[in-house]
């Protein structure tokens, strides 16, 4: 693989970090990053969910969780929140289209997003996004690490 998963999860840290409207990165379950201690919102989830392998890629679809906590008597506050998580994903979009992301990777069919509230230990709201990537892989057996091993070829 051009990039492990533990690099691609590095790589949308950093955008975390350097994204002025996000400030923080969680990968794991979207309950188990609202249900921490002292969650600094917004906040930046990544969920990996089911993929496959190719001949020439592995691919990896992860749900992108962007969201805020308001306050529960100001329901206004929700359309702010909406608005502003959907510009961040927006940003995420642009962002894996530009050649530090699609020298090792494509982003497969569309993005698709979703509005949501949740009323969990956190009050938040926010979006979701499914993104599905094929991270290129040219199969390349001698970098395997075999002791000894014959592939007979």
């Amino acid at each position: 693989m051009e990039k492990t998963l533990n690099q691609l999860m590095k790589e949308l840290e950093i955008i975390a970090t350097e994204h002025r409207q996000i400030n923080e990165f969680f990968q794991g379950d979207f309950i188990d990053a609202v249900s921490r201690d002292a969650v600094q919102y917004p906040l930046m989830v990544v969920s990996l969910q089911p993929g496959s392998m190719s001949t020439s890629s592995v691919n990896v679809s992860m749900i992108i969780t962007i969201c805020d906590k308001y306050d529960l008597q100001e329901y206004r506050q929700i359309n702010e929140i909406h608005s502003d998580c959907l510009s961040i994903c927006n940003d995420l979009r642009i962002t894996f289209q530009q050649d530090r992301w699609t020298d090792f990777m494509d982003v497969n069919g569309d993005i698709q997003t979703q509005p949501f509230i949740n009323r969990g230990p956190d009050v938040t709201a926010g979006w979701t996004m499914v993104v599905n990537a094929s991270i290129f892989d040219d199969g390349n057996w001698c970098g395997i690490p075999y002791d000894n091993y014959n592939f007979e070829n």
